[in-house]
């Protein structure tokens, strides 16, 4: 490879970053990383989530279902003064579809029995407290989760929560140190001028230039 697609692959590679959340659709996001949830609230009918990874920053999400990864340590906490926040396991009486769930329930002794234990460790007081939720699922809590706001008759203040495991499949770290980093640049470079398998990058089952814009993608989308 000449010293200009070189030079042209080696600033391309350093305005990429490895992607942490991903948005599935309109709403559903897969967040890889371990984060910082800031939860608000648009009156009593839906939370608003925010915050920030090397993706970029998002806010005011509207009752985002959210794919979370087991293994990675995500905390929630309230940033308005009303409408606690809590975590419950599938037994929640729910219905809906992404970014519109509602409980189906405004009975607290369902809400609370649904509620992950210990019942404090999974509900965020609102602000000015300084009560938030830390929770790092592990392979055991893969799954499917709600939140929902604890007022009993704030029931549209629900959302969908998906434990899934780490992705395995990994081509962006071709020299297999368990990173997504710019060095991997440097092992696909070798991977293309000594034909090695990693080079394919698009699962063609050759190794062309192609294959290049496909490791800039799979390296932007991390593992």
């Amino acid at each position: 490879m000449n010293r200009l697609v070189t030079a042209f692959i080696a600033t391309a590679v350093s305005a990429a970053a490895t992607a942490q959340t991903t948005q599935i659709n309109p709403n559903r996001y897969r967040v890889e990383t371990g984060v910082a949830f800031d939860i608000g609230n648009v009156g009593a009918s839906d939370y608003t989530f925010a915050w920030t990874d090397s993706s970029g920053s998002f806010s005011g999400i509207a009752d985002p279902t959210l794919e979370l990864v087991a293994g990675q340590t995500y905390t929630f906490q309230r940033v308005s003064g009303s409408h606690p926040f809590a975590i419950c396991d599938d037994t929640l009486p729910v219905s809906g579809s992404d970014g519109s769930y509602g409980r189906i329930t405004a009975d607290i002794i369902l809400i609370n029995a649904a509620t992950l234990e210990p019942i404090a460790d999974f509900t965020a007081d609102p602000a000015p407290t300084t009560d938030l939720i830390s929770w790092t699922p592990t392979s055991a809590d893969l799954g499917v989760y709600y939140y929902t706001c604890t007022v009993t008759g704030h029931v549209g203040m629900t959302g969908r929560i998906e434990i899934i495991e780490a992705e395995t499949d990994c081509p962006a770290d071709v020299n297999g140190d368990g990173l997504v980093s710019p060095a991997d640049f440097n092992a696909w470079i070798n991977a293309f001028n000594n034909q090695l398998p990693e080079c394919d990058q698009n699962g063609d089952g050759l190794c062309t230039p192609a294959d290049f814009n496909a490791w800039i993608n799979n390296f932007n989308n991390g593992c």
